[in-house]
């Protein structure tokens, strides 16, 4: 049975992937940005003050089902803004506004689902994706890195670190991966060149799944080669490939390893 799917979508290219998706399985598709998508012809634009037209307009569609995908990057006013209108108080990370999110979502009647359950291939599975074959003495280092991402998400700050010779050298912020990418790139020229470098994606154990899932897509791929990373390691069944033959061909290109490893909880 066709689904009468809401999309909420923010920036990259995983939007026009589940987009696609969607309406190969029949699905009646309603595209409400929340980012200037003008790429896919779409001339509006919802900002945290049109929530109340924008759950108008999920209901009014009779959406049976919502996704939010894509990147959003929000100012300290729209999360204060957004918090006033969910009746939310006190400091809270993206993973608890997130949740704020989805349960508002919900209230127009519709099931909230993640882009996973709209094109499956995008979650990555356990073992290699792509890139040389890891050396198994390296699984050590690779679940002293994962385990840090989980730290830091515990902590709701990002979802990704990069390390070196099992010490973190530097954490995602708001700013995001590609920053995190960039900060490394920047001081490449000071560290010692023969440390492995491993970036890695955890989701928050707090966070829900439905939504900003720890993503990689060819942009990664590109930035952490320019960064030195060595191997990108994430956690199987967590995070996504956006453009999957793009991040596989990168990766193959520029030498960088990309890992699936199963959590073994919290």
């Amino acid at each position: 049975m066709s689904r009468r799917l809401t999309i909420l979508a923010g920036a990259g290219a995983l939007v026009p992937e589940i987009i696609s998706g969607a309406k190969a399985a029949g699905d009646e598709v309603q595209v409400l940005p929340l980012v200037d998508r003008g790429d896919l012809g779409l001339s509006e634009r919802f900002w945290v003050g049109d929530l109340p037209k924008l759950l108008w307009r999920i209901k009014s569609f009779r959406s049976t089902h919502v996704t939010m995908v894509g990147g959003l990057k929000a100012t300290a006013e729209d999360r204060a803004a957004f918090k006033r209108f969910a009746g939310s108080k006190g400091k809270s990370g993206d993973a608890t506004l997130l949740k704020l999110a989805e349960r508002m979502l919900g209230m127009t009647g519709a099931r909230v689902i993640g882009a996973e359950s709209i094109v499956p291939e995008i979650l990555v599975g356990a073992g290699l994706v792509a890139g040389p074959v890891v050396d198994p003495a390296l699984g050590p280092a690779i679940a002293f890195a994962l385990e840090a991402a989980r730290a830091l998400g515990r902590r709701d700050l990002g979802q990704a670190v990069v390390t070196t010779d099992r010490q973190v050298i530097a954490e995602e912020d708001i700013d995001g991966t590609d920053a995190l990418l960039d900060r490394v790139a920047a001081g490449r020229a000071g560290r010692n060149a023969g440390g492995l470098l491993v970036l890695a994606k955890a989701v928050k154990p707090q966070q829900s799944r439905l939504s900003d899932r720890p993503a990689v897509g060819p942009e990664t791929v590109r930035r952490a080669a320019a960064a030195g990373i060595s191997i990108i390691a994430v956690e199987a069944g967590g995070a996504i490939l956006v453009d999957r033959p793009a991040v596989i061909a990168a990766a193959n290109e520029h030498g960088i390893s990309i890992v699936g490893v199963a959590s073994h909880g919290p």
